[in-house]
Formats: structure tokens, sequence, C-alpha cells
């Protein structure tokens, strides 16, 4: 489980918090499907023309938050940042 998800809070707090959200897992494994099947990766611009590196830039930006999200929502992996 990322750890933004309990960030912030410590004990019985914390502890509840993790209940809540695990208690969440089967609908954040089903989003994550849903996610991995309909958003792809984009891939690499090979078009060296004028402006290349700002689409090169806006698809990586895309990829690496299509990346974070799949991060947050994983709730199989070990605390994860």
């Amino acid at each position: 489980m990322h750890s933004a998800w309990t960030k912030g809070l410590r004990g019985e707090e914390k502890a509840k918090r993790i209940e809540q959200v695990m208690y969440y897992r089967n609908a954040f494994d089903d989003l994550q499907d849903v996610i991995e099947q309909t958003l792809y990766k984009k891939e690499s611009v090979r078009d060296y023309g004028p402006g290349w590196a700002e689409k090169q830039i806006a698809v990586n930006e895309y990829n690496a938050a299509l990346d974070d999200l799949l991060r947050l929502i994983d709730l199989n992996r070990k605390d994860h940042k």
C-alpha cells in the first residue's frame, strides 16, 4: 500500500485507515484492470521536427502520471512511495 493513504496518521488512526483502504481492495484491483486495459503508455516521439522535445515531454509526463496512479491504487505491494 502506498504511504500516501496513511500520511500523517499514527497509532489507532493509522490502523483504522489501513483497514478502511484495504476494504476497497477489490474495487482498486478492478480499477487497476480497467486502467491497464484502456489507458496505454504512449510511444516515444520519433519525429524530430520542430516541437519534438515538447511532444516528448508531454509523453513522458503522461506515462509518469499513469505509473503514479497505478502505484497509488496497488494495495498488493508493500509500502512504496
